[in-house]
């Protein structure tokens, strides 16, 4: 019979820890009120008590509240029985405002009722620590619009609006080291956008109505041909090519499958893969303001609003391992944030704390590495592009 003694033992201990708990939060409470209801009574009168709860307080604390005002009461000479003639009643009521927790005691005689109170200061509120953080790293600043960026080995691919540069990972900073500038033979369109994708030493940039291809091996050409489709997502969790409108900023809703087939969806700014390992579900910032959520043969599945134009599907250690960062929705002249969100349900739900930027987020990409995304922000003081490594954190 040893193995019988810990489930003998445990419930015990636990009840001892509840009932320490209880102790350091509401034995003060409970001394005051048993003396102030004492004083209102004639020396060993018998009472006979009742309790009502109208506080947020639980059902074991309600329980052991009685238990400790009975036992206070009777030490200070009370005698406390069940219904009986002549007996006081004393109504307790267990209440609380925003402020204070309130205990009320109506103690009832037929001749007159006297009521005495005692309250105590609620201790602040604990603020759960988000489950979740964004990590945010400066990797560089540019006069130029920096459109994307990714890691080539040790060193930097950055795409801005006149070049593909490559810069240099040395102590203190990014000093450039070589550069190319794009031929491009038309205007750019106002609100520019770029895509960048690096595999070993080529690089690809995505251009409205342009792609072009390089090698940092041979000194960083170039070389660009006439264009529409750009890649949507990185990595494992590809959705394929998207058609984008070459005079616009914005893709106009057809998509290429990796096995070449091709579907329309409306027309929209950026993607984001949701849990790609698992049903590939795909969330899209549409150009009507609203986000617009797929499967992975790319049927409608719902849809919310509230964000803005650029997301990012990242996996990440922690929550569900797969998150959605979002900006804010503003007008695109004033400072931005994003949020990392997980989707439940069909639904959006919020991780973390917003992260500020210092000006609008002109820039949202994943990167291929796992877990993070690069964003840029146009600083609204400086008047400078910085761009940012954003990866998750998990709380501990």
């Amino acid at each position: 019979m040893v193995g019988a003694r810990p489930r003998i033992f445990l419930p015990a201990i636990l009840v001892l820890a509840s009932a320490t708990v209880w102790a350091e939060a509401y034995d003060e409470q409970t001394h005051g009120l048993a003396q102030k209801i004492a004083a209102s009574l004639k020396p060993r009168e018998t009472v006979v008590l009742s309790f009502r709860n109208l506080s947020a307080m639980t059902s074991s604390d309600v329980n052991a509240a009685q238990t400790a005002l009975e036992r206070e009461l009777r030490a200070l000479g009370v005698t406390v029985a069940g219904p009986s003639p002549g007996a006081a009643e004393v109504a307790v009521t267990f209440s609380e405002n925003l402020r204070e927790f309130v205990w009320v005691a109506e103690i009832r005689r037929p001749e007159r009722t006297d009521t005495v109170m005692e309250t105590r200061t609620k201790p602040p509120a604990r603020t759960a620590a988000p489950p979740m953080a964004i990590e945010k790293k400066l990797m560089l600043e540019e006069d130029h619009r920096i459109l994307d960026l990714a890691p080539m080995a040790r060193d930097l691919v950055v795409l801005d609006s006149e070049a593909v540069s490559v810069y240099e990972n040395a102590p203190g900073g990014w000093p450039r080291k070589l550069s190319v500038r794009i031929p491009a033979s038309r205007p750019w369109p106002r609100d520019l956008r770029g895509r960048l994708m690096v595999q070993g030493e080529v690089y690809q940039a995505y251009l409205p109505g342009l792609t072009c291809i390089g090698n940092a091996s041979s000194g960083l050409g170039i070389s660009c041909r006439e264009e529409l489709l750009w890649p949507v997502g990185a990595g494992p969790g590809m959705l394929g090519l998207a058609q984008f409108a070459a005079s616009r900023n914005f893709f106009d809703g057809r998509v290429v499958a990796p096995n070449g087939s091709s579907k329309s969806i409306p027309a929209f700014f950026s993607a984001a893969a949701v849990e790609p390992r698992r049903e590939g579900v795909w969330a899209f910032a549409g150009i009507d303001g609203r986000i617009h959520l797929y499967n992975a043969a790319l049927e409608a599945a719902g849809g919310w609003t509230g964000w803005g134009s650029d997301i990012a599907g990242i996996e990440s250690e922690c929550g569900t391992r797969s998150q959605v960062l979002a900006t804010a929705s503003g007008d695109g002249a004033s400072a931005d944030s994003i949020v990392a969100y997980e989707i439940v349900g069909g639904s959006p739900q919020p991780v973390g704390d917003a992260l500020p930027f210092p000006g609008p987020v002109t820039a949202l990409w994943p990167a291929a590495e796992r877990g993070v995304a690069f964003a840029v922000s146009h600083d609204l003081h400086s008047g400078r592009y910085a761009a940012f490594r954003l990866a998750i954190t998990c709380a501990h």
